[in-house]
């Protein structure tokens, strides 16, 4: 499928409510959403930045099915090519690292499910100076099924190393997955030379994120993973590195493939840390976790989703507490007459451990496999940007009260 620019549209409807929340309509949410689709493109993820420093955030979404590299021009949403005839790009992530006000890009391409089908060529692209023009990709590794990347200052001496999350180990097979091991590299900017996070990560590695879990100057990193939610803290410098895992939560308990989780977010809720997590793998589950008595407490509070990819958390109405947004890349078929395609939020209470979480459904009508959040017209509030195999890339305008 080719890009194609588009106009406005209205806003999806309701769903139906779920243990530990209360179901809204569009008019009685928390805040109401204006919904605008920037483009038709079968997403896989996407991205916000200012690709060419003119104070607006740009829209960046990639395909495994369509060749390229391409980001979206707010407001008019004029396509850029950046990257050409590269196929099977499956994750993106960004970061201005020269200072230049223009990110540099990260990508991975020639992916597939099992090892021998798949090259996992990992690239870094920068701009030539006219971000509108083809961008220079240069690759730095190559590792069968690389699947998600991240940017982070893993050693905290301000230069930010690129981490790269293989999804499976190179024997494993469907339908589990778990015959072999995953395995989670750094690189740092100075050669590019693989360093290891870990080796070791039973199944599917499905997510990794950059977090500021410690005091310090350091980044750390979380996984969603068969093993559930691991956080990854980093010690000594350079090639020197090594890391320590922490176990969050084993996340859903059960056989796999259905078990551990699928995405992992972090917020703040009335000053302290939450994490919320869409378990199992492709799973039903919207979990919260809260800390107690010094140990996690895990909260289902929503389990009619029918494939959850991905999370986002943030504050989307202002009130100080993180709320959670997760997209269903589930379609309803005949086969699968009750599927949950969409996006779906849930607006923190006033205790999230506790409390009844508000919940609506903003989008029904396509498949969403990825959102991430911004202000896309600098009114103050953050908005969505989604895209999906539904073929679509959305702006939900958060429209406040």
């Amino acid at each position: 499928m080719s890009w194609k620019s588009l106009t406005l549209a209205t806003v999806a409807a309701l769903a139906v409510g779920a243990p530990a929340i209360a179901a809204q309509s569009p008019s009685t949410a928390p805040i109401r959403f204006r919904t605008h689709v920037i483009a038709e493109f079968p997403g896989y993820a996407v991205l916000v930045a200012d690709f060419n420093n003119d104070g607006r955030l740009d829209v960046m979404a990639n395909s495994i099915g369509v060749p390229g590299v391409a980001w979206l021009e707010n407001p008019t949403w004029e396509r850029h090519q950046i990257i050409a005839d590269t196929r099977g790009i499956v994750n993106q992530a960004i970061a201005d690292l020269d200072g230049d006000g223009i990110p540099e890009l990260a990508f991975q391409s020639s992916f597939a499910m099992q090892g021998e089908n798949t090259e996992g060529i990992n690239c870094v692209a920068r701009s030539q100076g006219n971000p509108e023009m083809p961008w220079k990709a240069e690759p730095i590794d190559r590792w069968a099924t690389s699947h998600h990347v991240t940017w982070a200052d893993l050693d905290g001496d301000g230069a930010k190393e690129l981490v790269n999350a293989a999804l499976i180990g190179h024997g494993s097979r469907q339908p589990t997955y778990d015959q072999d091991r995953a395995s989670v590299f750094w690189y740092g900017q100075d050669g590019w030379r693989r360093g290891n996070v870990a080796t070791d990560v039973p199944g599917v590695i499905h997510r990794v994120r950059t977090v500021k879990w410690d005091p310090g100057n350091r980044e750390q990193i979380l996984l969603a993973s068969f093993e559930g939610i691991t956080l990854y803290r980093g010690s000594g410098e350079g090639a020197s590195m090594t890391f320590e895992k922490e176990v969050i939560s084993n996340g859903h308990v059960g056989a796999a493939p259905r078990l551990g989780a699928s995405d992992v977010g972090v917020g703040m809720s009335n000053g302290s840390r939450i994490v919320a997590s869409v378990e199992p793998w492709h799973g039903n589950e919207v979990v919260v976790y809260t800390k107690a008595g010094g140990s996690w407490q895990r909260r289902v509070i929503y389990d009619e989703i029918t494939s959850g990819h991905e999370i986002v958390v943030l504050d989307l109405n202002g009130d100080g507490r993180a709320d959670i947004v997760a997209n269903d890349n589930s379609r309803i078929t005949e086969n699968r007459p009750n599927g949950t395609p969409g996006v779906h939020v849930f607006f923190s209470p006033e205790d999230p451990a506790t409390g009844e979480w508000s919940y609506v459904r903003i989008e029904s009508d396509h498949a969403m496999n990825s959102c991430v959040g911004g202000d896309m017209n600098q009114d103050g509030r953050p908005d969505l940007i989604c895209t999906g195999a539904g073929g679509m890339i959305k702006w939900y305008e958060n429209l406040g009260m």
